[in-house]
């Protein structure tokens, strides 16, 4: 990788060293800006989160969507080509959910992601273990919380690892194109009235690392991964959706911290992104951060809000809601929420 901060946040006696600055990585120009962390005034707003968590689930590699108060989650039945489920809820006043009495099993596969616009949800995963097919499928909320999944899906690329996000009907995917650190590629689509997609004809190399998470907010795209393998530097990768549905990003990428297994969303200008602090069972960390009036991303410091391994988030409103697995290997799913 080219042209990046090379500046790595140290840890000190097990403690991560919080910095009193927050990064910002530039969307066109490619500068990184500086701002300060007590700085709202910028969009970046200050986050509580529920003094607990509670399981919903059991299972692996956890993947959540929100709409409104809707709540569409998928994870894997276990830890390798098999059953993927999905499990709603709604968001309550009081920031608990309250989550269906029944998940259902509606593909097979690994790593999967999902993603929602309206009433209309779409997931993205791996049809086997390896670099191989990139499957879709798209479906429909009821007014039940159920999800009308569409009769088959479809194969849009070949990789690894996808993560998909959605404004409007837009859809920008990305994932690795190999097992190991490598290019990083986005596919961008259109989800058409009769709920399937429209793939643009191919899809194109943006950076080189592994474990790519993609947000979307209006037209702009927030994407960060990991710059190698272990626990290292993590960055963060700006974009903006053109008029013919290209993406233009960011001449770079910009490191804002280090760990592993990194999640991002965006509502508006609000993001919110976490990850773990390293490898097992552990702290997992978390970025509040705001989309700001020139275009760039600023982070605050972080801090650690609870335990475990792969987390994942959504934004919506002021609502986050995040997911993780209680170990490290197939067990207790859990949830916890936080609001702006």
């Amino acid at each position: 990788m080219q042209n990046r901060n090379e500046t790595q946040k140290g840890y000190r006696g097990g403690k991560r060293r919080h910095h009193p600055m927050s990064l910002a990585c530039g969307l066109a120009v490619g500068i990184i800006a500086l701002v300060p962390a007590n700085a709202p005034a910028q969009g970046i707003p200050s986050t509580i989160w529920s003094s607990s968590g509670a399981q919903y689930d059991t299972g692996f590699a956890p993947s959540v969507a929100v709409s409104g108060v809707v709540v569409v989650e998928v994870h894997q039945a276990g830890t390798g080509v098999g059953p993927l489920w999905y499990h709603t809820g709604k968001i309550q006043e009081n920031g608990t959910v309250v989550w269906a009495a029944e998940v259902f099993q509606f593909e097979n596969g690994i790593s999967p992601s999902v993603a929602i616009s309206g009433d209309t949800v779409i997931e993205v995963h791996q049809a086997g273990t390896g670099v191989g097919p990139l499957w879709y499928r798209t479906g429909k909320i009821s007014a039940t919380g159920t999800v009308t999944w569409s009769k088959n899906a479809f194969q849009y690329d070949n990789g690894i690892v996808p993560s998909v996000a959605v404004s409007g009907q837009t859809i920008v995917e990305v994932h690795q194109g190999g097992s190991g650190v490598g290019p990083l590629w986005y596919h961008a689509g259109e989800i058409q009235t009769n709920g399937t997609v429209k793939w643009d004809a191919s899809p194109f190399v943006y950076d080189q690392g592994i474990q790519p998470s993609v947000a979307v907010a209006g037209a702009t795209v927030l994407e960060v991964h990991q710059g190698g393998t272990g626990v290292g530097l993590l960055y963060c990768h700006t974009g903006e959706i053109q008029a013919n549905g290209t993406l233009a990003w960011a001449t770079s990428a910009f490191s804002y911290d280090s760990g592993i297994l990194p999640s991002v969303a965006v509502s508006g200008p609000e993001i919110a992104e976490v990850h773990q602090g390293g490898t097992g069972f552990g702290p997992l960390w978390y970025h509040s951060g705001g989309l700001q009036y020139d275009g760039t991303a600023g982070f605050i410091v972080p801090f650690s809000y609870d335990t475990g391994v792969a987390p994942r988030v959504a934004v919506a409103g002021p609502t986050i809601l995040e997911v993780h697995q209680g170990g490290t290997g197939v067990g207790p799913l859990w949830y916890r929420t936080a609001a702006y």
